[in-house]
C-alpha cells in the first residue's frame, strides 16, 4: 500500500440486506406504548391540573375584564391626559 491510501475497503452489497431486515409496520397498540414511554406516573394528572388552571385564569381575566397589551399602556378610560401635560 501506498502513502495517504485508504486501508479498508467495502466489498460487500449491504442493500439487500437492508431491504430483508425491514421492521413491521407498527399497530395501535405499538403507538400507545410508544406514546407513554417516558412520561411519569402523574403525567396525566398534572396535564389535566394544569389545563384546569388555565382554564380558571382565562375565566377571572374575563371576570375581571382586564387584558393584557403588548404597549404596556393602561385602558383608555384609565388615561389621565391633563395630569400628563
Amino acid at each position: 500500500m501506498s502513502a495517504g491510501e485508504c486501508q479498508t475497503s467495502n466489498r460487500g452489497n449491504y442493500d439487500e440486506e437492508e431491504e430483508k431486515d425491514a421492521a413491521p409496520p407498527l399497530d395501535e397498540g405499538d403507538i400507545a406504548l410508544l406514546k407513554t414511554y417516558g412520561l411519569g406516573p402523574y403525567a396525566t394528572a398534572i396535564k389535566e391540573v394544569e389545563e384546569e388552571i388555565k382554564k380558571h385564569q382565562q375565566k377571572v381575566k374575563d371576570m375581571i375584564g382586564i387584558k393584557e397589551s403588548d404597549t404596556g399602556l393602561s385602558q383608555p378610560s384609565q388615561w389621565d391626559l391633563v395630569g400628563d401635560k
